[in-house]
């Protein structure tokens, strides 16, 4: 009796063991398996850890119906996808699938989808126009109203212009004071000259 008191105490206590122990198995093996990835409007990361390369992984991404990832993979698998430039949205959708986890009750496998946005252009930025800097404008000099000349008061002779000194001399006409002394002068040589002439002739007929 004493025996199988024994057995059935040995029993009971490894059941319990054994119970106690599951759970903190499939804890500890579920915490491990870290399945994660996030989109932008230009790329879609995806980083998964702590798989058991024990099994067959594989990862698949497809970006607007077409598989642009598609391999297998051990413990961890990280990659950033790009995006092609797009103007509305874009379906992204990941797949990864582990035999050890095959219905995906453990959240290990995974089939999720989201949206990838279009980016948002920032608008130009416009740079403030210099500010046009001030003409200046000649200032007229002389007014273009032109000055009155002051009336004459009556009863007032205005003086007639006095000739200029400076203006050009009077040709001279012989009528000075030496005019007559030389005209004097000329006449007594004529008559000189012609006595002579006289003279000469009339001795020239006597011969």
């Amino acid at each position: 009796m004493a025996g199988q008191r024994r057995i059935r105490n040995g029993a009971l206590v490894a059941a319990v063991a054994l119970g106690t122990a599951a759970p903190l198995a499939v804890a500890g093996s579920a915490s491990a398996h870290v399945p994660h990835w996030s989109v932008t409007c230009d790329r879609v990361s995806i980083q998964l850890t702590d798989y058991n390369a024990k099994f067959k992984n594989t990862v698949t991404l497809v970006l607007d119906g077409q598989k642009v990832v598609d391999q297998s993979f051990g413990e961890t698998f990280g990659k950033d996808v790009p995006v092609k430039a797009h103007s509305k949205d874009v379906k992204a959708e990941l797949i990864v699938l582990t035999d050890e986890d095959p219905k995906g009750q453990n959240g290990w496998s995974i089939d999720q989808t989201r949206t990838v946005v279009p980016c948002q252009t920032p608008p130009p930025s416009h740079s403030p126009s210099p500010s046009p800097s001030p003409s200046h404008s000649p200032s007229p000099s002389h007014s273009a109203t032109p000055s009155k000349s002051p009336t004459p008061t009556p009863g007032t002779r205005k003086p007639s212009p006095s000739p200029s000194p400076s203006g050009p001399e009077l040709a001279s006409t012989g009528g000075g004071g030496n005019a007559p002394v030389i005209a004097a002068g000329g006449a007594a040589v004529i008559v000189v000259g012609g006595g002579l002439l006289f003279a000469t002739r009339r001795r020239s007929r006597r011969h």
